[in-house]
């Protein structure tokens, strides 16, 4: 194969710096980053609030974040890893 034959071909190369990033993340890892994501600001909250501690409002973050971690883990084991189907730029 010539120089100019490798250069016209259409089909990025499978690996290496150009070849095209597999975007894929684990689910579990996903879900426990959007568990703790949604869950320490509001468990913070609700340890500092001026008015004392609020175990209700403790409960609510991490009931809130286990459930957002959840559908976050079913959803990405679903689209197999997956979160843009479309095109990569």
């Amino acid at each position: 194969m010539s120089d100019d034959d490798r250069w016209k071909r259409s089909e990025p190369p499978g690996h290496g710096p150009s070849a095209p990033n597999t975007m894929r993340f684990d689910p579990l890892a996903s879900g426990i980053g959007v568990f703790f994501a949604i869950a320490i600001p509001v468990v913070v909250v609700g340890y500092t609030r001026p008015a004392g501690v609020s175990g209700v409002i403790i409960a609510l973050g991490i009931i809130v974040g286990l459930i957002a971690g959840v559908l976050v883990t079913i959803w990405l084991v679903h689209r197999d890893g997956n979160v843009w189907r479309g095109p990569q730029l």
